[in-house]
């Protein structure tokens, strides 16, 4: 499930805010259940009796995580004798979290005004913004650099810190049609090369990509899109943390979730800058390697004709 990164402007303290939340039976506007009158259910419940702190780039980030789950009417079944047709519930997670600053928000949802009137809720918000969204800005050619790096330096670090690559792409989604066939860097280059070509040619921009990281002794699968979702694919994570999963499933998400936003996608964004800064990456370099993708194809295409034709 897609995650996306909201900021609160309200000025207060993320212990202000978490206690405001939980106080939500002192202002609360209880929903009725129109077909019998029925207060209709509301929860909300804070994982850690005590925040939570993780050191990422050197910055200790101070975070909770919160469970909440509310029912509302469902548009034109208001006078449905079945409730279960009658009622649905909205429900989700939040990971909050702040540098002493700022405190901010990632839920499990996409970045929405849906998503957006959730956290206005749970926070008892009616100003205007008091939220507002902060996704992670990626652009097309971020994702093409991505492919790049996998076909072109797949072993290759993105910086001297630490041990961080972008492995493989698992899959990625065009304006037309989306291919989940795998690029990496290892195994038959020209497999890899066609995959590529021929998905590129086929979609004039890409939106979304699926990528393997490797962060130090982390491993973790990636769905990013332009609108700044990110989609971690928990089950295949492998790390330091993978073994809380069992025993703690909302500190390893939320250690995961934080490394991701704060840490992994903001190195390799960083990495992406110095390419262009540095000219490595232009839009001279990207149409070289479109040409050189076509050329290395043509080339095998000949081979195989020129053997085929000598038996």
């Amino acid at each position: 499930m897609a995650l996306s990164r909201w900021t609160d402007n309200s000025d207060r303290s993320m212990d202000d805010i978490m206690a405001n939340v939980m106080n939500y039976r002192e202002w609360i506007q209880e929903d009725k259940d129109p077909y019998n009158n029925q207060p209709l259910e509301y929860s909300v419940n804070i994982t850690f009796e005590e925040n939570k702190s993780i050191n990422l780039n050197d910055i200790e980030i101070t975070y909770n995580f919160i469970n909440y789950s509310y029912e509302r009417v469902r548009a034109g079944e208001e006078n449905n004798p079945m409730r279960s047709n009658r009622i649905y519930s909205i429900d989700g997670y939040i990971v909050i979290f702040t540098d002493g600053v700022i405190t901010q928000y990632i839920t499990n949802r996409s970045s929405n005004d849906v998503t957006k009137t959730i956290l206005r809720k749970i926070n008892n918000y009616s100003k205007r913004l008091e939220i507002t969204p902060n996704p992670i800005t990626l652009v097309d050619d971020f994702f093409i650099w991505m492919i790049y790096k996998v076909l072109n330096h797949g072993n290759q670090s993105l910086e001297e810190e630490s041990r961080l690559l972008i492995k493989s792409i698992i899959g990625f989604k065009g304006e037309t049609k989306d291919r989940l066939a795998e690029v990496k860097g290892s195994g038959n280059r020209i497999l890899n090369l066609l995959s590529t070509l021929s998905f590129l040619f086929e979609n004039e921009d890409l939106t979304q990509i699926n990528t393997r990281i490797e962060y130090n002794n982390e491993t973790i699968d990636y769905k990013l899109d332009l609108f700044g979702n990110v989609d971690i694919d928990f089950k295949s994570y492998t790390g330091e943390y993978m073994f809380m999963m069992d025993v703690q499933e909302e500190e390893m998400k939320s250690k995961v979730i934080l490394m991701t936003f704060l840490e992994v996608l903001p190195k390799i964004l960083t990495s992406y800058g110095n390419d262009k800064e540095s000219e490595e990456w232009t839009n001279d370099s990207r149409s070289t390697f479109f040409s050189e993708i076509g050329r290395v194809i043509s080339a095998k295409i000949a081979e195989k004709i020129e053997n085929q034709m000598a038996k």
